[in-house]
């Protein structure tokens, strides 16, 4: 309780701060002007996340740090890599969908997708396929529109669906498709067949795989087929799922509903004379300006996107990887350091060996007689495939139950569902200190990091120039307190 309400108080607090302090200025670093907003978003975000609450200025040090690696990455044309401009587009749409979604639109749609949920429709069509020949559709279009004309004068559309419709599965019925349920056809052709009139013949409508006319019959209620009517969470779910994806019609009607909203808001755009997918472009483009302006959630948040990934960019270079592949640099900590890494007590090592039953443990055991040692685990990947599977090891007594039981004479484990289910060691040995650097590289890579990082940070803090903004920072402690 009184962890939630000291999170309350720093809420309202750096809120208060935040909205005061807007222009801010907490730091300048090469020039770069660190507003005192992001300050205090993530100084809130990181108190948040943290048993113990930080004072400002001890979240000073960090945040200094921080931006300091950022400067460097920057520095070094991170920022410029087509693949980090790509992720941070793409993360600036996801964050604008929200801003820039029509929830009466979208509902509007559930409502449709609901309603046909309710019904099934009986429905004949006639299909002239599509193909790849641009002249050769055309003439399908034209043959189709005359097939529609002659049906409306009076031609009886069973006898010109057995004679011209090229779906092989209903032209010999006349057309007939039966009675179907909503979302058995693409969006298009469901369309004509829930909105036209009993008996009457739609426009022309094209699917992925042809062109049609569609003449509806008669509608059923579906629980005259027995079948349980879908929830309107469920039908929204299973809309939502289907209008993300462009092979869905409702996607563009939807992004043409954007457009349409988003030119309201900026009508000096002019989209006229360019296509719909450059007007979405540009308008899109517009509102990212204008949250990022005006929206302090949304400028925090891409800020907070924008800086982490390059920070974890430039730290993969000069930390993460750096110590992983330094072997030289890691071999030398380590055999400076032996003293930090004594074992509390004596570690089982060898191989572990799970096989699929008696007769594969069988066979490896006898293959065990004259194996080298570096040749086991190769020998089992290459000839047991799915049926055995052998690792290294490396634990003390206490920390897993296979190899107390195999190695230390601990109880019985219990099964574990595993399909792999017999299990053996080989090259077993009891050792009281590593070995050498594999037996505790895990731990001298987290060490080294922190060495690494220690130098680089100082090196940053030569490279770079930084000053605080004491003036500012004043203010802000003040209204803190």
């Amino acid at each position: 309780m009184a962890r939630v309400l000291l999170t309350l108080i720093l809420v309202n607090m750096v809120s208060l701060l935040m909205a005061k302090g807007k222009n801010g200025i907490i730091m300048t670093i090469d020039n770069e002007e660190i507003p005192t907003e992001e300050f205090l978003y993530l100084y809130q975000k990181n108190n948040n996340q943290q048993e113990i609450q930080q004072s400002l200025d001890e979240y000073l040090q960090l945040f200094e740090i921080y931006r300091l690696k950022v400067a460097e990455a920057k520095l070094q044309g991170k920022d410029t890599v087509s693949s980090f401009k790509k992720e941070v587009r793409q993360y600036k749409r996801e964050l604008l969908e929200p801003y820039i979604t029509d929830t009466v639109f979208i509902n509007s749609l559930v409502d449709i997708a609901y309603n046909r949920e309710k019904e099934e429709v009986e429905s004949s069509h006639i299909m002239l396929i599509k193909t790849n020949d641009a002249l050769k559709d055309k003439k399908n279009l034209e043959l189709l529109d005359s097939i529609r004309q002659e049906i409306i004068n009076g031609a009886d559309f069973i006898e010109l669906a057995k004679t011209y419709s090229q779906d092989k599965f209903s032209s010999q019925k006349g057309g007939y498709l039966g009675y179907t349920p909503a979302g058995t056809f693409p969006y298009a052709f469901e369309t004509a067949v829930y909105e036209t009139p009993e008996g009457e013949i739609s426009p022309i409508i094209t699917s992925h795989v042809g062109y049609h006319i569609v003449k509806p019959g008669h509608r059923k209620l579906i629980e005259e087929f027995n079948l349980p009517q879908k929830s309107y969470e469920d039908v929204k779910k299973d809309l939502l799922r289907k209008i993300a994806s462009p092979f869905d019609p409702r996607f563009f009607e939807i992004r043409a509903n954007t457009v349409k909203n988003l030119h309201k808001k900026y009508p000096e755009l002019n989209i006229d004379t360019i296509s719909s997918e450059a007007a979405y472009s540009l308008l899109i483009n517009k509102e990212e300006d204008s949250q990022y302006a005006s929206n302090s959630e949304y400028r925090n948040l891409v800020d907070e996107f924008y800086n982490g990934s390059l920070l974890y960019e430039i730290s993969v270079d000069n930390i993460w990887d750096k110590a992983a592949n330094d072997t030289e640099g890691l071999e030398k900590y380590y055999n400076e350091n032996k003293e930090k890494y004594i074992w509390d007590k004596p570690h089982a090592k060898g191989i572990l060996i799970r096989t699929l039953n008696d007769s594969v443990a069988g066979v490896i055991k006898e293959q065990l007689k004259t194996l080298p040692k570096d040749s086991i685990i190769p020998y089992i990947s290459e000839n047991f495939k799915k049926k055995a599977i052998a690792e290294n090891f490396n634990l003390p007594e206490g920390s897993n139950e296979i190899i107390d039981e195999l190695v230390f004479e601990g109880k019985e484990r219990p099964d574990s569902g595993d399909k792999l289910t017999h299990y053996m060691v080989a090259d077993v040995r009891i050792v009281e200190y590593p070995e050498g650097l594999q037996d505790v590289k895990g731990a001298v890579i987290n060490d080294y990091q922190d060495i690494l990082e220690q130098e680089w940070i100082a090196n940053l803090r030569q490279k770079h120039s930084i000053s605080v903004n004491e003036k500012e920072l004043s203010k802000v402690r003040k209204k803190s307190l």
